[in-house]
């Protein structure tokens, strides 16, 4: 119960506040950090915040989430940021898709994040991570670091929150954590060996990464799609 009661008080506390230290610091207003927050698939909040969701400005907006993700709380190296803005053209053209909110009960956000696989690997709310025992400990190091920057547990963020164009950035970069190892199984000594996959630097390089690595060598996304995200003119 007093996890329960804390998760509430957090979520009036991270609704309600008006600002947080680190705006300041990125050039985040109060509004865009309210923006951030909201959820676009309810009429009311897309309506209220249109112009960071689905106008010009979306691109720059994006790229303020991601300043907090990757640079504030991750602390990540340049190409892990730049493959995140790069990402969230190609999946959503920087959420100005207009299907970016409409797949609700399936997909969410920004980087359009899929109920039963991505989402399904990193957890949230009632649902535990579906990963090894390195990949649950990874995961659990990662969701440390939100919690230090914004007082969020991850586990005990709703599906519903998904949507948040700051809660989609942060599943996507969750996800990335498990992205870049993978694993083998020698069933004879019964070890797990990890091997590393790094977000490379150059385009062409993140174009495959995300083809073989982020999605699937077998799905119908293709390098020149990444590269040059149809339809998208941010």
């Amino acid at each position: 119960m007093r996890r329960l009661k804390g998760f509430k008080e957090y979520s009036l506390l991270l609704e309600r506040d008006s600002g947080h230290p680190i705006l300041p610091k990125y050039g985040i207003s109060d509004e865009e950090w309210d923006a951030m927050r909201a959820i676009p698939e309810k009429a009311d909040s897309y309506e209220k915040y249109k112009k960071y969701y689905s106008a010009d400005g979306a691109k720059d907006f994006v790229g303020k989430i991601l300043d907090i993700v990757c640079d504030e709380i991750f602390k990540d190296p340049p190409e892990v940021k730049e493959f995140m803005e790069r990402l969230a053209k190609v999946e959503s053209c920087y959420g100005t898709n207009p299907n970016t909110y409409s797949r609700a009960t399936y997909t969410k956000g920004l980087f359009q994040l899929d109920k039963n696989s991505a989402l399904r690997t990193i957890g949230y709310k009632g649902v535990s991570p579906k990963a090894n025992s390195d990949i649950k400990e990874r995961l659990y190091e990662a969701k440390k670091k939100i919690k230090t920057k914004l007082g969020m547990d991850w586990d005990m963020v709703p599906y519903e929150s998904l949507s948040k164009p700051l809660y989609s950035a942060l599943a996507c970069r969750l996800f990335i954590e498990v992205k870049v190892k993978s694993y083998s199984y020698n069933q004879s000594t019964g070890v797990l060996t990890a091997h590393d996959h790094p977000i490379p630097k150059s385009l062409s390089d993140q174009a495959k990464w995300w083809k073989n690595r982020y999605n699937s060598a077998r799905g119908s996304g293709t390098e020149g799609k990444f590269k040059n995200p149809p339809g998208c003119s941010l």
